[in-house]
């Protein structure tokens, strides 16, 4: 079967440069991910941003995202039949067969997949009755507006006749919501394996501990001069008395001394100055940081320079900027 990947760039969430679909998990790429388990399906990729999928095996559309739904329009002309979307920015070892096979039983418009969500307000929250069918859906509520915890994964099977319902700039949450209100056939199917989106420092780092707890095991190579806290994945990774774990990922990174490092995701070349204290947060692909700076749950973006006894808190800090001050609860894209 055909899967659609939609993949774009979170100008909220500035980790790269690149789109969101190439971010890190314990050191794998999230896209490599999501390819090794739609192996025997047609990828077809829609991006603005092709140039950055010339390597894999795929189909590539190029389209400017007029909308998460309108940008389907690209794929109109190129699939057959009932076909998969698959947002580029979900974690899950989830499988799409069973989902095709409640579609293929039920033979609704849209199926979507639905997972429990701790948070529901962060996501589009859906109801549906004892047959399956969605009755209620609302995207991004407040949280005094959530009736469910049960949330649209972003996973779902179409069928063509869905390119009828999409005018021009559409949004996906849009599309569905349109459909749910006048009663046409869009259903769910509910899942158990573990899933996130990686839109939030808080998920993003919840993501990367919660898998290597579950691989249970420390991924060690090239790694000198840090004392290690496992379950680690950490390759390249040269320090001076340096402490890094539990749940840390880091790749190609130079580590000053006495510098302190926990559930947090490095890029590589970052440079970590001495006495750094760095927890719950995401360092971006070229980051320094120097000596004696914190920084606590927040995101540091690519190129991006933190001064000496900075302190970052519940930041996001985009592409390419210096921080010289104390921030905190600030966005700096």
């Amino acid at each position: 079967m055909q899967v659609v990947i939609p993949a774009g760039y979170n100008s909220e969430f500035p980790v790269t440069k690149k789109p969101q679909t190439f971010l890190n998990v314990a050191g794998k790429e999230l896209f490599s991910s999501i390819l090794s388990k739609l192996k025997g399906h047609e990828v077809i990729v829609v991006t603005p941003f092709p140039e950055h999928f010339k390597k894999y095996d795929v189909q590539v559309l190029k389209d400017d995202f007029s909308g998460s739904a309108s940008a389907l329009r690209a794929i109109e002309r190129v699939v057959d039949g009932t076909f998969i979307v698959h947002y580029s920015d979900i974690f899950t070892p989830f499988r799409v067969e069973p989902l095709i096979n409640f579609h293929e039983r039920m033979k609704p418009l849209i199926t979507l997949g639905l997972h429990q969500a701790t948070n529901p307000w962060r996501y589009s929250v859906a109801s549906t009755d004892p047959t399956g069918m969605v009755v209620r859906f609302l995207h991004d509520p407040r949280p005094d507006l959530v009736f469910s915890n049960t949330v649209s994964a972003g996973i779902m099977v179409m069928e063509l006749e869905v390119f009828d319902k999409i005018p021009y700039k559409m949004d996906m949450q849009e599309l569905i919501n349109y459909l749910v209100q006048r009663k046409m056939p869009v259903y769910g199917y509910e899942f158990e394996a573990f899933w996130y989106h990686l839109g939030t420092v808080s998920e993003y780092v919840e993501a990367n501990q919660d898998y290597l707890k579950r691989r249970m095991e420390m991924t060690q190579k090239n790694v000198s001069g840090v004392n290690i806290f496992p379950p680690v994945s950490l390759e390249n990774v040269k320090g001076d008395v340096s402490f890094v774990g539990p749940n840390v990922s880091a790749k190609d990174v130079k580590l000053g001394s006495g510098s302190k490092i926990r559930n947090t995701v490095i890029y590589p070349g970052a440079k970590i100055g001495k006495n750094v204290n760095i927890s719950d947060s995401i360092i971006g692909p070229g980051v320094k940081l120097d000596n004696d700076s914190v920084i606590t749950e927040s995101l540091i973006g690519e190129g991006s320079h933190v001064g000496p006894n900075v302190k970052v808190g519940r930041c996001v800090i985009g592409i390419e900027k210096e921080v010289m001050s104390k921030v905190f609860e600030m966005k700096l894209i």
